[in-house]
């Protein structure tokens, strides 16, 4: 029995977090005993025991649910962790809406990007999958785009990853003016990047081919 399956027999005593959120079937469910414990022991957030995962009384959490999944599955980047984060990434997903806080959605399709791409070598659709977050993160690109200018005024526009990263994959397809496309959308949007030093290189690979 793993250190923190005694509140298996009681699903009631399960609290922290995972309880707050009401995520104690979805938990139970979808991880064995082993990998519990595990996440458990992994996590530390802002410097705590990972215990507050499951243990203690929450009053008030100030993220979404989904921002909560997706943030844990940053703690699994390792290969042999890939299936823990995909599971926290999946549901974070299903939580998600047209109504969901646009950070939520632009940053949970960043992590998406960033976790499936890492693993495009050893799982057959995840570069796909990846593509596809990329898709989705640049289609809400404007409204992403209208929030960060509300929300910090004084600072610059950040990087955009679905933009940066689906240019990447072009590239590499030998499909440059897709790129440069990308690169330039991005540009005219305004997101913090290398997109005219993109463009020059791509379209240089043009002239050679």
């Amino acid at each position: 029995m793993g250190l923190f399956d005694k509140f298996k027999k009681d699903k009631n005593k399960i609290g922290g977090a995972i309880g707050y959120y009401e995520l104690t079937e979805w938990w139970l469910s979808n991880f064995s005993d082993s990998e519990r414990d595990y996440i458990v022991k992994t996590v530390s957030p802002m410097g705590s025991s990972g215990e507050s995962l499951i243990i203690g009384k929450i009053d008030y959490i100030s993220q979404s649910t989904s921002r909560f999944l997706f943030d844990l599955a940053g703690w699994f980047k390792k290969e042999a962790d890939r299936t823990i984060a995909f599971r926290f990434l999946e549901k974070a997903e299903e939580l998600l809406s047209e109504n969901s806080n646009i950070f939520d959605i632009h940053f949970f399709y960043q992590r998406k990007i960033e976790t499936y791409y890492k693993h495009r070598e050893i799982e057959p659709e995840a570069l796909e999958i990846a593509i596809d977050a990329c898709e989705k993160q640049i289609e809400i690109a404007p409204k992403a785009k209208k929030a960060f200018l509300e929300t910090y005024k004084d600072s610059p526009m950040p990087s955009h990853v679905g933009f940066k990263q689906l240019a990447i994959i072009k590239e590499k397809e030998k499909k440059y003016e897709e790129a440069i496309n990308l690169c330039k959308e991005a540009l005219k949007q305004g997101w913090s990047g290398d997109w005219e030093k993109r463009i020059e290189r791509y379209s240089k690979k043009i002239n050679r081919e």
